[in-house]
């Protein structure tokens, strides 16, 4: 309700036209492909495939030995049919130079270690190993109150923020927050509704 796809999508467009990133990837939970697939097409007219348990077989049929990871430049995949051993380290290696991870919050990890946030967190941090990688990370919710789980987050954003403070209040972290906030953009319903 406050613009998160739109605006993950028009900064994808602008790297696209530019030349700055070739391939894009969004990375969602399932029930939200089609809803990405059709935002992308209607709003940015980006014609991604869905990459779905139900839709696998027939996107590697069509390049017999080719991955369908660097075949086809837009795609909307699902994060919990990914992250599993049979596609994980060819998606990781052949992933596209811009990534899109909606609802990044299910990635990160912190005292509750299920093993299924375990796996996403996994997939993401290994994406992120590529430094020329452009990463946009989507979340209504980056900070439930749980700190560790917030850091493990930011930690994909740049390894330096898992050693700052949990409390980053006072003068002698204004550096810390100066460097956090670029990497930061935060919008509540407040701040759209003018």
């Amino acid at each position: 309700g406050i613009g998160k796809t739109v605006e993950a999508g028009l900064i994808a467009r602008e790297l696209l036209d530019r030349g700055d990133a070739g391939r894009l990837v969004v990375l969602c939970p399932p029930h939200l492909a089609e809803q990405w697939q059709q935002e992308l097409l209607d709003k940015f007219s980006i014609e991604a495939e869905l990459v779905l348990p139900s839709t696998v077989r027939r996107l590697e049929s069509k390049g017999i030995g080719e991955s369908i990871f660097t075949r086809y430049p837009y795609l909307v995949v699902s994060i919990d049919f990914i992250k599993s051993d049979r596609y994980r380290d060819d998606f990781v290696r052949d992933a596209a130079d811009m990534i899109i991870v909606d609802e990044a919050h299910t990635c990160a990890f912190g005292q509750e270690r299920g093993r299924s946030r375990q796996l996403r967190h996994e997939l993401v941090n290994g994406l992120v190993k590529d430094q020329a990688r452009h990463l946009i990370l989507v979340t209504a919710t980056p900070h439930s109150g749980k700190d560790e789980a917030f850091k493990s987050l930011l930690g994909l954003l740049n390894p330096e923020f898992l050693a700052y403070p949990s409390d980053l209040g006072g003068a002698a972290n204004e550096k810390k927050r100066e460097h956090l906030a670029r990497f930061l953009v935060q919008r509540r319903r407040a701040d759209i509704r003018h």
